[in-house]
């Protein structure tokens, strides 16, 4: 995978943490400040971290925002989740929960 050669000793691509900052645009504030950095996710999926979260860099590139251990979900399960509240639950055993209705498989 391209992430994890970049990772690789030596190739110069270095892994950094930092703050998510409030302003215009999505900045992150680490050894140096990152403004608009280009984030790293999978395709078809967009979000803005809130301030205050630690974000992680490689070189100048955004990989993503540390998130807590989730014990609710099993293995295998997602949720997707906004800092509104919304939320969606993919389970297991195929049933899809939004905003805490049950969609069964």
């Amino acid at each position: 995978m391209w992430l994890t050669r970049q990772l690789q000793p030596g190739e110069g691509l270095r892994m950094r943490n930092g703050l998510v900052q409030e302003g215009d645009g999505f900045s992150v504030q680490g050894e140096k400040k990152f403004q608009s950095p280009e984030q790293v996710v999978p395709y078809g999926l967009s979000s803005r971290a809130a301030s205050g979260k630690e974000a992680v860099m490689l070189g100048s590139y955004c990989a993503g925002v540390v998130a807590n251990t989730d014990g609710d979900l099993s293995a295998g399960e997602v949720r997707l989740y906004s800092a509104g509240g919304a939320e969606i639950l993919l389970k297991n055993n195929g049933d899809v929960v939004i905003n805490g209705q049950v969609f069964p498989k």
